[in-house]
């Protein structure tokens, strides 16, 4: 993945202006598909999200934002924070010029930059030349990015070709939050709208419509017992609840999940009662 500096980012912004806008009326071809597979995961984990593609048309471009429906579920996956900076051009003049408008100049803009989380290994577009996905700009207090913009340009002359089956695009990344097992609405959905800010292009700059079919992540209640929150409830977990309670190991990521005996309160009763589980045929946890 390429991570483009200020003039990169900047060259492809400018010529983008220039190069999709006046061709917004005169689509080609039939209309494209984009869904995002839906998936499942437990509390506390990183999770991949798969974005397909199926096209009539060659896709040369493409600008996807992608936001969540319920925020409390999942942050997408930071990889870095960095600074980046943009050129803009900026018109200087206070009225017409006789022999053209010769006020133009470069302004630079620099803001905070989160880069996200974006995998393309075996994908339509793992030979691209540009790939980018970052949050909101200024927006990088982690971890939490509610909304991501992913960006990919194809090679010159080598374009994603005509398919009629869907085919991985690429893959972007959440982090499943430590949520209790007591909130019910456990359905993460992921938006995109096509049009305007969310769009495809084919070589010649044509933009591309495209219908998107909406994928969901369902997070799962945690397992009881399972500690360590790897679902599975094993020894593992008792050496995770002694570190956790007399070595200053870390807290897990779901209470009730650590609570194995359900009193309510995660202490030495928990470890006492999963080793009674695992090894001398006790019950199993609550």
């Amino acid at each position: 993945m390429l991570k483009p500096g200020s003039l990169i980012l900047a060259i492809y912004i400018i010529l983008g202006i220039g190069w999709f806008l006046p061709v917004l009326a005169e689509t080609l071809g039939d209309s494209a598909d984009v869904a995002i597979v839906s998936t499942s995961s437990y509390p506390g984990r990183f999770a991949k999200v798969e974005v397909l593609l199926k096209s009539p048309v060659p896709v040369a471009a493409f600008q996807f934002h992608i936001t969540i429906s319920n925020p409390d579920l999942v942050n997408f996956h930071t990889d870095s924070i960095g600074v980046d900076s943009m050129i803009i051009p900026v018109d200087t003049c206070t009225g017409p010029l006789p022999h053209g408008d010769l006020c133009w100049v470069d302004s630079v803009d620099v803001f905070a930059m989160r880069y996200c989380y974006i995998d393309t290994v075996g994908s339509l577009i793992s030979n691209f030349g540009l790939i980018y996905c970052h949050g909101d700009t200024a927006d990088t207090s982690l971890p939490d990015c509610k909304r991501i913009k992913v960006i990919g340009f194809a090679p010159y002359n080598d374009p994603i070709p005509a398919d009629t089956d869907y085919h991985v695009l690429f893959r972007f990344g959440v982090d499943v939050l430590c949520i209790s097992d007591t909130i019910a609405d456990r359905t993460e959905v992921f938006y995109m709208f096509p049009g305007g800010s969310s769009f495809l292009s084919d070589p010649l700059g044509y933009l591309i419509p495209f219908r998107y079919h909406t994928g969901e992540l369902s997070v799962w209640w945690s397992l009881p017992g399972d500690a360590t929150g790897d679902s599975v409830v094993d020894v593992g977990d008792v050496i995770f609840l002694i570190n956790y309670l007399f070595k200053e190991g870390p807290e897990s990521c779901v209470s009730e999940a650590a609570d194995a005996n359900g009193d309510g309160i995660v202490d030495i009763g928990d470890v006492v009662y999963l080793i009674n589980y695992l090894f001398k045929g006790g019950p199993p946890p609550q």
